[in-house]
């Protein structure tokens, strides 16, 4: 892979990973931020049509990144149910208030 092409693409891969650092730490905004910049680097790396020198090495980080974005997928559905969970607790807890208030009256 000539020198500027393999710094687009481990440009790439380091985005991925800082993804997943951003993910446990529960960082929304910049992942948002981070994936929407890969995004455009992965489509203006693949404007170029890959090698066939590049191959092994893209077809391996095309598979890292599947892997790591589906636990993205998993670790931000948890962390959805959590808040939802959360938001539900708390309807329930204001309703025990207002009961009770009421029922003061």
């Amino acid at each position: 892979m000539l020198e500027a092409r393999q710094q687009q693409w481990n440009s790439i891969l380091q985005m991925t990973e800082k993804l997943h650092q951003l993910s446990k730490q529960e960082d929304w905004h910049a992942m948002t931020e981070l994936e929407s910049e890969r995004f455009g680097q992965i489509e203006n790396f693949f404007s170029t049509p890959v090698t066939e020198s590049e191959v092994e090495e893209v077809e391996e980080g095309i598979r890292q990144m599947l892997q790591s974005d589906e636990l993205l997928k998993q670790h931000s559905l948890s962390q959805q149910q959590n808040m939802s969970d959360g938001i539900k607790k708390m309807s329930t807890g204001r309703k025990a208030i207002k009961a009770y208030g009421d029922f003061q009256k």
